[in-house]
């Protein structure tokens, strides 16, 4: 079978790799479709995140069906489709290769830890959970980045009647603005590099959007996002904030450049639980009353073997979400 991996800095190829084996608690996934990242996967492909040797198998918004079950399975049946199913390092079976959580692969593999652990399913969060029948797979790894941001979002705790700023301008930028709006929270006030997402961010709930260079709320919002994973981003949320407010740094800054130490150790910055799975039944939900349509957040569906042209896509900040079909 083939993976997509990063063969070294800055360039993926497909290579040939050995099929995984399911053990007891595993189950085999025949992965129909995987997202492009649109922060992590570049810092991956610099070695700015998870630095290590190439080549390294890609993907961590995977979404695939279950083939074959292990002995011990019981929480997945062949046909269901299932999220993030990944790879390790050993499951890769190449010689000096590396999983950097492994999704960009024809097959991979999902583990019922809820059986490993005699629990009932969902009795405890883990992100590789079922996708409601029926649903698109390209469409499905939109899931993934729609629960972060809810985590997200819970995790920042804005106080009934508190104020919200979000800095960034990309997909989690935006789907923190929608849900924040959702749930009552105004006002919202999104900063953001370029004055041409603004009214994408005014149609998704904020009150305002700033661009660079433009007048900012210095010093009076309760709670800011920091939504970019970057060292200006983190500064600038920082501004915002109230003197005894809190900054949640969702972000990952790349390692040649990290944060601020000052910044970091700054008493109103803390790094907020992003635990995707605990919002599965929620989004569900919303999706089941049509309130989130995932095709709504995917702005690309393209053949695996046109992976060029997604990245360059996310690249050039053409589309916010591509989804890559496999197989």
């Amino acid at each position: 079978m083939k993976g997509l991996f990063i063969v070294e800095k800055g360039r993926l190829d497909f290579l040939e790799m050995p099929m995984p084996k399911p053990g007891r608690f595993e189950a085999l996934v025949r992965v129909r479709a995987c997202g492009i990242c649109n922060s992590t996967d570049r810092k991956l492909m610099e070695g700015e995140f998870c630095p290590g040797p190439f080549p390294a198998l890609l993907g961590h918004e995977s979404v695939g069906e279950v083939v074959e079950a292990g002995a011990g399975v019981r929480s997945f049946h062949v046909g269901d489709l299932v999220l993030r199913p990944g790879l390790t390092d050993e499951q890769v079976g190449i010689a000096g290769a590396r999983s950097v959580w492994g999704g960009f692969a024809e097959f991979a593999i999902v583990r019922d830890v809820w059986s490993e652990r005699e629990s009932a399913y969902n009795a405890f969060p883990h992100p590789q959970q079922i996708v409601p029948p029926g649903t698109d797979p390209a469409l499905a790894v939109a899931m993934i980045t729609l629960k972060e941001t809810m985590s997200c979002l819970r995790s920042t705790d804005v106080p009934v009647g508190g104020s919200l700023g979000i800095v960034g301008s990309g997909p989690v930028a935006e789907a923190l603005t929608w849900f924040a709006s959702m749930n009552g929270i105004a006002p919202v006030v999104v900063l953001g590099r370029s004055p041409a997402h603004r009214e994408r961010f005014l149609r998704a709930g904020a009150a305002a959007y700033l661009a660079e260079g433009e007048m900012s709320p210095f010093g009076l919002l309760d709670r800011v996002i920091e939504a970019v994973g970057s060292r200006a981003a983190l500064r600038r949320a920082l501004d915002l904030c109230k003197a005894d407010g809190r900054v949640n740094v969702y972000g990952v800054a790349p390692a040649s450049e990290p944060f601020a130490a000052a910044d970091v150790s700054d008493s109103r910055v803390f790094v907020g639980k992003v635990a995707e799975a605990e919002e599965h039944d929620g989004l569900v939900t919303l999706m089941d009353r049509g309130a989130v349509v995932l095709s709504d957040w995917v702005d690309a569906l393209l053949p695996w073997t046109q992976y060029e042209a997604g990245f360059a896509l996310i690249a050039q900040r053409r589309a916010r979400k591509v989804a890559l079909r496999i197989g």
